[in-house]
């Protein structure tokens, strides 16, 4: 085996192309960075982000900084998140669940009222949780059909091409002249019994500097700039193994492959945000906000390693081979400008509620920075596979007491994606306590499900296709201190 091994490494050498990378950068990638989530801190999340025109913490100043100009003291705010997704997986008629957990900070500002002797002046910056990307899914099924290897091979040059080359998993014919998946070495594809696992986690923030006035009575304007920071995990453990010793007497009698991927990512780019919102009567709010196109620099380093083992030992008395490719890219992605606008409403003595919507043309989503054919290609593909959208937001405030206030949201983010139904729904319930008179505790919690679809492999006359449903829960606890 050692001796075909260095005998196709001459060859293979005037083919490979040295500058691969893994195929991971398209257009959903670019979908993962322009969506977010409603609900900035535990105030927005407990509303499901529908405090659009009223002053209910900076969640909510995130959406319209005009807002700012309600506050009646100055303050700070801190909070934290914890999330946990759940997902249940359908792959070759087996049901598989997955879960994984993260915590991190969901928000921190500080918003200054300058004393005025009419109307308001607010100043203030801080940073809100916009997206998170915790994913969690896995399978585990016999495939009888194709395997991984069929994948690797469809690319020369790429890094699943050449890893799966140096570790045996794929081999040159000398004479017919071209690579063959060593599993079907004899024509006798006996099947392998698949286990895989992928974990997404990460999420994405944005610091930003707000100014909001009273421009003229009950109408305010504020304006703020935004700086988007983030970072992304991905990565996937695929593995195929013989578990009934098929392979034993075939021409290679390959035990298992594992294939290990991982992308690590970070996020950064810059917006800017208008707000508009006005009091025509008491008890009655108008918010109107305009968000500028987010361009984001998206650098990403991504590994693939391949590792086959045999059952038996070549001429070398080895049976297990391992290769690592590693990388690193740089490309953008522009998130489309956003236009949203709401009203706050008094329907009882002690009830206020909120309604928002807000308007994503995500068929404008542009990619750059990969390569001028695959750019064009994948830009073109955004303007067909996705469709623009409104998502829409509903919260409820029941002013209880002068101590506690219970709040209630729900929301709809309508799919992107033409021709799937991938609706995201929101509940969210949670409260304000009034610790002191100047100490608030916010709490709140939000439950989000939607169905979803992905390929582990795809290679034109085969795929590894699998179905999700996928649960979120979110909680958020923060607590203002007002002066």
């Amino acid at each position: 085996m050692k001796s075909i091994k260095l005998l196709a490494a001459l060859i293979i050498s005037f083919v490979l192309i040295s500058s691969a990378t893994l195929q991971a950068q398209n257009r959903f990638d670019a979908l993962r960075y322009s969506q977010t989530s409603p609900g900035f801190d535990a105030n927005s999340l407990s509303l499901s982000g529908a405090s659009f025109a009223r002053f209910n913490g900076f969640g909510s100043i995130y959406v319209n900084p005009a807002v700012a100009g309600l506050a009646t003291k100055s303050e700070f705010s801190l909070g934290l998140s914890s999330r946990s997704v759940s997902e249940e997986t359908t792959y070759l008629n087996t049901l598989t669940k997955f879960d994984d957990q993260q915590t991190g900070i969901s928000n921190l500002g500080y918003l200054f009222r300058f004393p005025t002797e009419a109307g308001s002046l607010v100043l203030g910056g801080g940073y809100n949780q916009i997206a998170n990307f915790n994913r969690a899914t896995s399978i585990n099924a016999f495939n009888g059909d194709n395997s991984i290897v069929d994948y690797f091979l469809i690319s020369p040059g790429d890094q699943y091409f050449e890893t799966a080359f140096n570790t045996y998993a794929i081999e040159y014919d000398e004479e017919f002249e071209e690579y063959y998946n060593t599993l079907r070495a004899d024509y006798n594809y006996r099947g392998m019994n698949q286990y895989a696992e992928l974990q997404e986690r990460g999420q994405m923030g944005e610091f930003n500097v707000f100014l909001s006035t009273e421009f003229q009575k009950n109408f305010f304007v504020g304006g703020s700039v935004g700086i988007v920071m983030g970072d992304y995990r991905y990565k996937r453990i695929f593995l195929e193994e013989d578990m009934n010793g098929n392979y034993m007497d075939a021409a290679f009698d390959i035990n298992n492959i594992l294939n290990e991927d991982i992308i690590d990512a970070t996020i950064r780019g810059v917006n800017a945000r208008i707000g508009l919102m006005f009091i025509p009567i008491e008890g009655l709010n108008l918010g109107l906000s305009y968000t500028t196109k987010t361009r984001m620099d998206i650098e990403e380093t991504y590994s693939t390693m391949i590792r086959t083992e045999f059952y038996s030992s070549d001429a070398d008395g080895f049976n297990t081979y391992e290769d690592l490719y590693e990388g690193e890219i740089s490309y953008t992605v522009t998130r489309p400008s956003v236009l949203a606008g709401g009203f706050g409403i008094s329907v009882l003595p002690f009830a206020e509620l909120d309604v928002s919507a807000e308007l994503m043309n995500y068929s404008n989503i542009e990619m750059g920075g990969i390569g001028i054919i695959y750019d064009r290609d994948e830009n073109q593909a955004i303007l067909t596979d996705f469709e623009d959208v409104v998502n829409l937001r509903v919260g409820l405030t029941i002013n209880a007491s002068e101590k506690i206030k219970p709040r209630f949201g729900y929301a709809l983010n309508p799919s992107p994606r033409k021709g799937f139904n991938g609706d995201i729904t929101y509940y969210s319930v949670g409260a304000s306590f009034m610790l002191s008179p100047n100490i608030n505790m916010d709490a709140g919690i939000q439950f989000s499900s939607w169905d979803d679809e992905l390929n582990f492999y795809d290679y034109g006359t085969g795929s590894a296709f699998s179905t999700q449903n996928v649960e979120k829960v979110q909680g958020m606890v923060g607590f203002t201190f007002k002066f």
